[in-house]
This record gives C-alpha cells, sequence and structure tokens, in this order.
C-alpha cells in the first residue's frame, strides 16, 4: 500500500513539475526534480507532449530522450508536425537516439526522419534530422544521402550526408566510393 501511495505521490508531483515547464523561473528547477524523478514521471510527461504550452511540449520531449519507455517514444510522433520548430527538434532527436534508452525502439523512425529533411522549413529540424540518421545505417538513408549530397547547398547538410555515406559504405548498404 506505501509503495501504490508513494507512486501516486509521486506522479501528482510530476505532473505539478510538467506544468512549471512552461515558465522561464520554474522550468530549470523543475527539469532538475523531474530528472531525480526519472522514468516514475514518465506518465506526466507523456501528458505533457500534448500541452497547450510549446515549452511544456519541447522540455518533455526533451526528457523522454533519456527516460522513454516503449509507451512513451511512439508519443512523440506529433510532435515531429508542431508548429515550434524547437518542440519538433527535441522530438526528432529523442525519437531517434538510442544511446539513454533501453530495450529496442517500437518506432520505425527512418521514414518519420526523412519526412522532416525533406518537409521541414526549419534547417535546425532538417540537419538533426540527417545526424540521428546517420547513426543508424540503412538503405533508405544511403538514397537520402546521396539525394542530398547531388542537391542541397546547405553546408552542414551536405557534411552529414557525406559521413551517412560513410556509415552506408562501412556497412555494406553502398559500394565504391562515389557519392
Amino acid at each position: 500500500m506505501d509503495t501504490e501511495r508513494e507512486t501516486a505521490t509521486l506522479l501528482d508531483e510530476a505532473r505539478s513539475l510538467v506544468e512549471q515547464l512552461a515558465h522561464s523561473e520554474t522550468r530549470w528547477p523543475a527539469w532538475k526534480r523531474l530528472e531525480q524523478i526519472g522514468s516514475a514521471a514518465a506518465p506526466a510527461v507523456r501528458e505533457g507532449l500534448r500541452h497547450g504550452h510549446w515549452q511544456v511540449r519541447k522540455w518533455c520531449a526533451g526528457f523522454l530522450d533519456h527516460h522513454a519507455d516503449p509507451e512513451s517514444i511512439p508519443e512523440l510522433l506529433p510532435l515531429l508536425n508542431d508548429p515550434k520548430s524547437d518542440v519538433r527538434l527535441f522530438a526528432v532527436h529523442s525519437l531517434s537516439c538510442d544511446r539513454c534508452k533501453v530495450g529496442e525502439n517500437p518506432v520505425d523512425f527512418v521514414p518519420h526522419l526523412i519526412d522532416r529533411i525533406e518537409r521541414d522549413e526549419s534547417i535546425r529540424v532538417r540537419r538533426m534530422a540527417l545526424v540521428m540518421l546517420t547513426i543508424h545505417p540503412d538503405l533508405r538513408c544511403a538514397r537520402l544521402f546521396a539525394r542530398v549530397l547531388a542537391e542541397e547547398t546547405d553546408a552542414k547538410l551536405r557534411l552529414h550526408a557525406e559521413w551517412g555515406m560513410k556509415r552506408c559504405r562501412e556497412a555494406g548498404l553502398v559500394t565504391g566510393t562515389s557519392r
């Protein structure tokens, strides 16, 4: 019974902390406390992904980079089309970064990131999506990297695409030295 009560208390606290992410004066202390609570805050953070304030959505997406569970990761998908580019940026990273996550990602994020690279108006979001795809060599990515190298003028996008092509060659997905 005490464990259930403690869990409920932590969840109530996490919900309050998620609300505090909307305000610059309380954001950092709230973030630090959410980090201390860790995965027990996940239900409140998932609710925060649909919050009306963009800063809450952004920071909740960022929280899931380190504390995502299989239930949380799919909830990041709607944020890839958020009106705020900072929210989309954090969603791209958290959806595809597996360095801090345990277990297999339940989402095939490759097509979603390709879509961001091809359609997002923010160069920062496009660059983040491309960087994240370089970590995961995939034939679909190799085609995208080749297209970016052939068509893009942004130097950072091209640099990331070159790195991605190198990774795809190393993985045996493409052959030869041509782009």
